[in-house]
């Protein structure tokens, strides 16, 4: 398992009248960025650039009122938890469910994702959180369409530690 600190990053910031600003540059992990697309950076210091590319998410969460297969069990989030670094909440009244967590601001609300992506032969995982830049801010139909603007990236892993397990259940749409 290799950490990943820095990645090739496009952040995109669109504005109430339609427009955009779009700004590229390096960043770091543990950063929050606008709506980002992510390019991996090879060991001479190219972009990736797979047209081949796989991407799985998955919600972070342990849903015990769906098929098993569909969600994580607690012990396979307990080992995401421990392995790379969130923290796990039990929710207050539907007793079982539980869901990861980012304490750094309270407009994280919503679980994370994990994301499995598969490119030039090799796995990487990349854990996020995402959130609206503002508690009270205005937005329209189109904004609420494209989810939350700000996006966390709590770390980017080559090669991850994962189980079959959980690599089915990243890659299961269900």
């Amino acid at each position: 398992m290799i950490p990943i600190d820095k990645f090739y990053c496009i952040q995109t910031e669109i504005f109430g009248d339609g427009s955009e600003k779009i700004t590229e540059d390096i960043v770091s992990i543990k950063t929050e960025l606008i709506r980002p697309s992510i390019k991996f950076i090879n060991e001479n210091g190219a972009i990736i650039s797979s047209e081949k590319k796989k991407i799985y998410r998955k919600k972070l969460i342990v849903n015990p009122f769906v098929n098993s297969n569909e969600y994580f069990n607690i012990n396979e989030l307990s080992f995401l938890s421990r392995t790379y670094g969130f923290e796990i909440e039990e929710h207050a009244i539907h007793k079982g469910y539980f869901s990861s967590a980012l304490k750094i601001n309270s407009l994280y609300n919503t679980p994370g994702e994990i994301i499995l992506i598969e490119e030039e032969a090799k796995e990487y995982i990349l854990i996020e959180f995402n959130r609206w830049n503002l508690e009270t801010q205005p937005r329209s139909a189109a904004e609420d369409q494209l989810g939350e603007d700000i996006t966390y990236i709590l770390g980017i892993w080559e090669n991850p530690l994962l189980t079959d397990e959980i690599i089915e259940k990243i890659k299961n749409k269900g």
